[in-house]
This record gives structure tokens, sequence and C-alpha cells, in this order.
């Protein structure tokens, strides 16, 4: 049986796969004591729990996202959320500035970054490609290119120790709060530059969008475009970034995956969800109670913070068959590693093109590639390769 009194956030971080699914056998809904928080596991029960703002509220408190980033949509419940949501969804389409940076300038920068160690014969994928990529790609889309992939990874990383830190270490929340106050005067004096610009600003991205959007109730102000700045950093970065690394450990490990992919290319796109649904980069939602309740027959008091596990829900048995296995031709569509309903992730286009293309990069410039290492999955609420060693034959 599941002992949930020694269970600690340590364990989860290094292997949640066997946890999680003895936790959907034995006890789907679930108090974990060293979280503070219920764990809801099972998919249709994640999908009640997010089907449900009135019974289980994104407006927490406490909340480790408002406190790391500042009160954003995903910390919010329709029609709250929907605002913010809905002037700021258009740059993350095909036809906003996101389309027009996957069509144009994407693959240069795999490219460019794949020029700098090509030769070499070996590298460290992760630090040296993913990082860099990920981040890059969504400084260019914000319009704060200018900062750097660097600045952005640094940012990212701050915040993210913050919101994932279930278990209040002072260290991380110090650095979640110098984080938050960098980001937030960089972001804050970029909006100002725009506003005050009497035309379009070179450069200007997603954030001069945000800043001319004007919903019916009036204009995004700048704490409002602020707070959600900092939520795309601290997911629009890590999710793409571990995308791209577990789908070429997937390729190296399973190869007849790559030989399906190489000789039927439309089945990428199909590979990358699976990798998503299977690994899930980001773990959790998060809900608070708002009345006395009860989910699969398990009562849960109002104002208790409950856990939707999007990582079990993609793995459940339940509900799909064989979900160990990534299956190209899976007939159960959808999956929740973007999370689902009002609070669905707002770049996950552009994070499936940034793993497509990426991946697909790494695949055609390094010929015979292999691993030149262990890998090791690490991370809870974030998880992915904590690196990815590869060597291959150099030019």
């Amino acid at each position: 049986m599941l002992d949930l009194a020694d269970l600690s956030l340590a364990d989860l971080d290094a292997d949640p796969e066997p946890i999680l699914a003895q936790m959907r056998e034995d006890a789907p809904v679930c108090w974990v004591p060293a979280l503070a928080m219920w764990f809801v596991t099972r998919w249709d029960d994640v999908q009640y729990v997010d089907d449900h703002p009135e019974l289980f509220t994104a407006n927490t408190d406490p909340s480790f996202l408002a406190r790391a980033l500042g009160p954003n949509m995903m910390t919010a419940d329709p029609p709250v959320s929907t605002r913010t949501r809905s002037a700021m969804l258009p740059s993350f389409q095909p036809r906003g500035v996101s389309g027009e940076f996957v069509k144009n300038r994407l693959a240069t920068m795999a490219n460019d970054l794949l020029d700098g160690f090509a030769a070499d014969g070996r590298t460290e994928l992760m630090a040296a490609y993913a990082e860099p990529l990920s981040a890059g790609a969504l400084a260019d889309v914000l319009g704060l290119g200018s900062h750097g992939a660097a600045a952005m990874w640094r940012w990212c990383s701050g915040l993210c120790a913050d919101i994932a830190n279930f278990e209040n270490d002072p260290a991380k929340r110090e650095l979640g709060d110098e984080t938050k106050a960098e980001l937030g005067a960089v972001i804050a004096a970029r909006i100002e530059e725009l506003r005050a610009a009497d035309g379009p600003i070179a450069g200007g991205g997603a954030l001069a969008d945000f800043v001319a959007a004007n919903p019916e109730d009036g204009p995004l102000t700048a704490d409002e475009i602020l707070n959600n700045v900092r939520l795309m950093i601290s997911g629009g970065i890590n999710e793409p970034r571990d995308g791209i690394g577990l789908v070429i450990w997937v390729l190296l490990t399973e190869p007849h995956l790559l030989e399906a992919v190489t000789d039927q290319p439309d089945l990428w796109r199909r590979l990358v969800e699976e990798v998503f649904r299977r690994y899930s980069p980001v773990g959790t939602i998060t809900r608070q109670a708002t009345v006395d309740t009860e989910v699969a027959g398990v009562a849960i008091p109002a104002g208790q913070l409950v856990s939707g596990v999007i990582r079990s829900a993609n793995l459940d048995e339940t509900h799909f068959a064989n979900p160990i296995r990534i299956d190209l031709h899976r007939s159960e569509r959808g999956h929740a590693a973007f999370s689902t309903g009002p609070h669905r992730c707002l770049g996950e286009w552009l994070g499936r093109q940034e793993v497509r293309v990426g991946a697909q990069r790494v695949m055609a410039r390094l010929p015979d590639l292999k691993l030149d290492g262990p890998v090791e999955l690490t991370g809870f609420e974030f998880r992915g390769p904590r690196a990815l060693p590869l060597r291959w034959t150099a030019p």
C-alpha cells in the first residue's frame, strides 16, 4: 500500500511515475501531507476539477503562481481570466507574431545554434541547443530579443524555482523574489517605451500587441501585461526545452519510432503529441475547493488546495490503452500536457512548432547520432532530461 505520510517532494522529483501509478490504483484522490494538498490523479477526475471552477477555483490562497509572478490569467477564473487571455492569444496563433517567427526565423535560429557545435562531434544538447533555442524563440516573439537567450533562461529558471517550491524552501523563494523584481523592471521599461512611441517599434513583438490591445472593458494595464509576460517566460521556455530533449532521447532509444518518422515525415506531429502526453513536461494544475465537496467519492473540505496531476492523467490506464507506449497511431486523441479548458496554455501552438522543428533540425544535421552517456529525467512540476550527451560523425 502507498505510504503517503513519508512521501516527499524529493521522491516525486526523482521518479513520480511509480508513485502516481500506485495513487491511480489505490488512492486516486489522496491527501499529501508534505505538500499540504490533495492529489487528483485520474483523467476523468482531473477533468472534473478543471471543468467546475465554482467548486475548484484557480484563484487560490496561497498561490504558488501568484507569489512567484503576480496575479495572472492562470490564477483567476473566467470571466476575469478571459479578458487577458482573449487579448493576448492572437499573438500566439499562426497568423500572429508567433506564426511570422515560425515561418521566417525558427529554422534559421535552430541552424545557427547547430552551426556552433556541428563540427565538434559531441555536445550536451540541453545547454547547447534546447535551452537557447526555446529561450531565444520566446524572446524574439515577445519583443525582448535584445536581452538574449541567456537572460531569458536565467529569468525562467529563477521564476520556476519558486513556482515549484511546494515545500517553501527559503532560498528558492528568495531567488524567485529577486527574479520577479528584475524581470518586472525590464518589462515595465519596455511597456513604457512602447506606449511612448509615435508609431510601431522595430522588434516590438507580442509586447507591442499587448500594449495596443483594447478589450471592451478597456486596455490592458501595465500589471496585467507584466504579470502575464512573467507567466509566459516561466511556462513558455521549460516545456519546449524539455520537449526537444525528450523527443531526441525517445528517437535514440526507440529506433522503430525514428524509422517511422523517417519513412513518413507526416508522423512527426503525432510523435511530438505522444511525447508530450507520455512525459508531460509540466506536471500539475492547482485549484482550491470553494465549498465542502468531493471527487470520486472522497470528501474535500472547503479551502484546501487540490492538485490536478496532469502528468498522471496522461498515463491513466482507464483512459488510454497501454499509456506507457508511444503510439504514433493511437486512437485516443488529445492529452492534458498543455492543461485543458479555459486555462489551456496560451503558447501551445508555438511550443509544438519549436519542438518539432528543433528536433527535426538536430536529426537532419547530425549524422549517425547516438547517446554519449546515461540520460536522467528529473523534476516533478517541470520534468525533462537533466542533460542529453550526444555524439555523431563530425563533417
